[in-house]
């Protein structure tokens, strides 16, 4: 319902039960429309002229003048409602700064760990590297002593020259 009119905020005070009307018109100050409020309490409950009206609206008026008075004396005498945010935000701060830099030291903590780790990794896969380049360089060596042992087998006529040659061909493609 679009509450845009006079007409339309009475149509909608007519639709709430008597227990809500009931409850607006014993906190009038707080009530959505207290004037037509009133009007539709007194409606359904005590029919009065505007002037009863009028001299409730005033009397209203004053106990919430006098509320409101109450509740500034209030607020001065205790914190303030900003104060107490302020200091719950605080500890909020704080709470994250700790929070924060305990996942930073444990951080700092794995990285160290990882760092050994790795120069550790390094250190072995350089070592491996150097390994390998050095056992590739041995099976030239190998393959080059085979030729070798293959031309004394050819030289006292244990193979033929066919098979040396077939031979000598397998072993320089694998140099």
């Amino acid at each position: 319902m679009d509450l845009k009119s006079e007409k339309s905020i009475k149509e909608y005070l007519r639709k709430l039960s008597d227990d809500t009307i009931i409850k607006y018109y014993l906190d009038i100050e707080y009530s959505p429309f207290p004037v037509l409020t009133i009007e539709e309490y007194n409606r359904r409950f005590k029919q009065k002229s505007k002037d009863e009206i009028i001299k409730t609206l005033k009397i209203q008026t004053r106990l919430a003048r006098k509320k409101t008075q109450e509740f500034s004396k209030m607020t001065k005498k205790y914190k303030l409602v900003d104060d107490i945010t302020k200091q719950k935000s605080q500890e909020f701060i704080n709470q994250a700064k700790k929070k924060g830099y305990d996942v930073s030291e444990q951080i700092a903590k794995k990285s160290r760990i990882l760092g050994s780790k790795l120069r550790k990794n390094a250190k072995s896969n350089i070592e491996r590297g150097i390994k390998a380049g050095k056992a590739l360089k041995n099976p030239a060596r190998k393959h080059l002593e085979l030729l070798e042992s293959l031309g004394e087998l050819k030289k006292s006529g244990i193979i033929t020259s066919k098979e040396f040659q077939e031979k000598k061909k397998k072993i320089l493609s694998k140099i």
